[in-house]
């Protein structure tokens, strides 16, 4: 009884959720939203130039600038380097540093540094700024700071309630390399992120979203009080903030515009649902505004799993769902219509530093002077995958295993690694990069993915159990694995230590949320991981807390995640190596490779990925997201409206740019053909709308792209989820020696209870009582699930 009623919920939730926003990608900046300024005084050579500064959300901004001086000693920043911010000022002037996110890494020490240079302290001791008010310096004396005062109107000294170490997004440390050159890409950060900074907000008097700035202090070798670093006196580092008004004085201050934070359409205006996998998050929330403008139509977005969306689109409110596989030839209840709607791709993205050791280890001058830069080419072979995804490495556990004891630590200094990057692993001695930030959500591109892995006879080997020409072995918790599965399986959960102290795997290196967080995560060096403190909780349980990040210059992440949001947070993505033996990464030409590679799926007008080609050019993950409905479960309003949705995505909505209403970066505009394909199934969706299976109508229109479905539609007044049970079975998985078919694996849950716990609404989106009544599904799916799998599943999900 408690199944049905949650199926019954879930159908009402369908119809509701969701609520678009004006999200965008970080794209790569069209002529004129790219801003360059010099510094004055003695940093009058440097030029900084921000790729992106309008149309902003949270994302990364591609940071570029000339003129500087080294950063140094070797390895280490005590001198000559810039520290970047947020901040919010509607003074056209710019911002104070009262209004400036800083301070939140002061507890930061990696890489060694001066003793203020991460906080906002202004009180050092002996050593005064001549531009500060005078205070307080006798010994014992409470520490003067510059407090943070928040654009609702709060002034605190302890900003904690507005930042932390987890949340911000400052960078106090980065690096000019020996040419006078550096590179950096940003975290800016909405209203949604940093509350204090109240950045895209719109503003009530003048209908504009909030602005805010993004500032920053170069440093060189002279301190606050001009003496010269280890020269005028002993030490050789900087000690004072960038908020000290003589270093702040030397600032550098650059606008950013931002998308509406929001519902970007008319509040209270009624919704046509959309739902279906993350791939097409991005397009859709770019799309959204253009649709609903003018009193245009509003569509909601709420992201599921393919296996879900199949389900939900064989229900008695079929909305319009995004999905990659089709239902199956047969299977489907009702003639459902397909139209290609995105071309995009499954990536393996990274956020990796160059970390050699510096000169005493051994590398070459050329090697070690490049510590801190960002790798921007990597190539992974499928053993190399499979490696990162069966916690094989030394390092993946957080403490010794003996079945892992003939195994590289980490990826960087695994031969298998140096055979596939050449001399690229001498510069990444010491980063240690042991696993991939996955998806806690199933999706079809996953099963692609293993499929890629398992047509590779040394990665099928090597998951068989058969050592590498290293000597290197799977971790046995997933040897003779059957595959291809639609899931990260977390299958070692080996706890080290005792009591308080005691660390486990899935604590360690917990799953992402979903593509999402996982590619922020690496962008911000956040492995996600959480260790014991030594200490209780109330309850009595040991306290965890988050791993720190990584400090900019030694991030060493991997994500696997869609290509558009790979793009959005400024990860390079991996080259993967293809079934011709060819290292291909995720661009247009490979990704247009892709599609021409791609199968038959059975079902008339779908293509399906074809990870196992053997096109030179091909990009084995290649992703179309297909908009598929039901038109004899619509009526025909709602025909007509999501006819008109296709009919944009496939026209303006392909073309490329950051302006609302545009196709984001990491989306590939669609060949003719499919445009074509996407146009007649938008009319077929239109002309068949309410017309039951069965009449002249219908008949003269088909089975849609289903031929071979059929039945009735289901009057009841009930979904036919709910009649459901569960999701149909898909194929069975591939033997372990064999590539077997691409389709995703059985689920372990009912599809009430997948959406239950999978269900994502628009990110950063206000759902209002939708989200609330996800809470309470997401508990009772937990129960009916039987409470341990669903929780096992549930350990990496976190808001947005």
């Amino acid at each position: 009884m408690i199944t049905r009623i949650l199926r019954l919920m879930l159908a009402v939730v369908l119809a509701v959720a969701g609520v678009g926003l004006a999200l965008g990608p970080a794209a790569a900046a069209p002529a004129g939203t790219a801003v360059t300024v010099s510094g004055t005084g003695n940093f009058a050579s440097l030029k900084v130039t921000v790729g992106q500064t309008t149309n902003l959300i949270n994302q990364t901004v591609h940071l570029s600038w000339t003129g500087g001086a080294p950063t140094g000693p070797e390895g280490n920043f005590y001198t000559n380097f810039l520290q970047v911010m947020q901040c919010w000022g509607d003074d056209p002037a710019g911002p104070d540093r009262e209004q400036c996110q800083y301070g939140g890494l002061a507890s930061q020490t990696n890489p060694a540094s001066g003793a203020f240079l991460r906080n906002r302290q202004l009180s050092y001791g002996s050593l005064i700024d001549p531009l500060e008010d005078p205070f307080d310096r006798t010994p014992g004396a409470a520490a003067v700071t510059v407090p943070f005062r928040s654009v609702t109107g709060v002034t605190t000294t302890s900003p904690g309630d507005f930042f932390t170490a987890g949340t911000t997004n400052e960078v106090p440390l980065a690096k000019t390399r020996l040419d006078g050159g550096g590179d950096l890409d940003f975290e800016v950060q909405t209203n949604t992120e940093a509350y204090g900074l109240g950045c895209g907000v719109v503003d009530q008097t003048t209908g504009k979203p909030r602005h805010c700035w993004l500032v920053v202090v170069p440093r060189s070798d002279k301190e606050v009080n001009g003496q010269v670093a280890g020269t005028s006196y002993a030490h050789s580092w900087l000690d004072s903030s960038p908020l000290s008004e003589t270093n702040w004085s030397h600032r550098l201050q650059v606008r950013l515009d931002f998308q509406p934070v929001g519902s970007a359409c008319p509040l209270g205006a009624a919704e046509r649902s959309t739902t279906g996998h993350e791939f097409m998050a991005e397009a859709v929330l770019r799309w959204q505004p253009k649709l609903c403008a003018g009193s245009g139509k509003v569509f909601g977005y709420t992201q599921l799993p393919d296996q879900v969306a199949r389900g939900v689109v064989q229900s008695d409110k079929p909305g319009l769902e995004f999905i990659t596989d089709p239902v199956p030839p047969g299977e489907a209840a009702r003639p459902l219509v397909y139209a290609p709607v995105a071309l995009s791709g499954l990536s393996i993205a990274f956020m990796i530093e160059r970390q050699s050791g510096g000169s005493g280890s051994g590398a070459a001058p050329s090697v070690w002077q490049r510590d801190g830069e960002q790798v921007m080419d990597l190539n992974l072979t499928p053993r190399l995958v499979a490696k990162l995804l069966t916690q094989s490495y030394r390092g993946a556990l957080p403490g010794p295993a003996d079945y892992l004891a003939n195994n590289a630590v980490s990826l960087t200094l695994d031969p298998d690694f140096r055979e596939a990057n050449g001399d690229l692993a001498d510069s990444l001695k010491t980063i240690a990069t042991v696993d991939a930030l996955v998806s806690t959500v199933d999706y079809d591109q996953t099963a692609v993915l293993w499929s890629w892995i398992n047509a590779d006879p040394d990665a099928r080997a090597f998951l068989d159990g058969k050592p590498d020409k290293w000597g290197m072995t799977v971790n046995p918790h997933y040897k003779g694995m059957t595959l291809p599965v639609s899931t990260f399986p977390k299958s070692d959960l080996s706890c080290f230590g005792a009591a308080l102290t005691e660390t486990c795997a899935l604590e360690r290196h917990p799953l992402a949320n979903d593509m999402h967080d996982a590619a922020r995560a690496a962008s911000r060096g956040d492995s996600l991981g959480k260790e014991p403190t030594n200490l209780r909780n109330p309850d009595g349980t040991k306290n965890l807390a988050s791993v720190s990040r990584d400090p900019v210059g030694a991030r060493r992440l991997i994500a696997i995640t869609d290509t558009a949001t790979a793009v959005r947070y400024g990860l390079p993505m991996a080259k993967l190596r293809n079934s011709s033996g060819a290292y291909v990464a995720p661009t247009a030409d490979a990704l247009l490779a892709g599609v021409a590679a791609m199968k038959d799926s059975g079902v008339d007008g779908v293509k399906v990925p074809n990870p196992t080609s053997t096109a030179a050019a091909a990009y084995p993950l290649t992703n179309i997201s297909y908009a598929a409905t039901a038109p004899s479960a619509l009526d025909t309003a709602a025909g007509a409206d999501y006819a008109n949705f296709i009919r944009y995505a496939v026209g303006d909505g392909q073309t490329p740019g950051i302006e609302p209403g545009q196709l984001p970066d990491g989306y590939v505009p669609l060949p003719d053909d499919l445009r074509r394909q996407a146009r007649d199934a938008a009319t077929k969706i239109a002309d068949l709308a309410g017309k039951p299976v069965g009449t002249p109508d219908q008949a003269a229109g088909g089975a849609g792209n289903a031929p071979g479905s059929g039945g009735t539609a289901d009057n009841s007044g009930t979904s036919a989820l709910a009649d459901a049970g569960t999701a149909a079975p898909d194929k069975a998985a591939a033997p372990a020696g064999g590539p077997g078919p691409v389709k995703a694996a059985v689920p372990t849950k009912t599809i009430a209870q997948q959406q239950a716990t999978q269900s994502s609404p628009t990110p950063a989106s206000p759902v209002g009582i939708v989200r609330w009544v996800l809470v309470v599904l997401l508990a009772v799916g937990a129960l009916a699930a039987g409470g341990g799998p669903a929780l096992l599943r549930l350990s990496g999900r976190r808001g947005r």
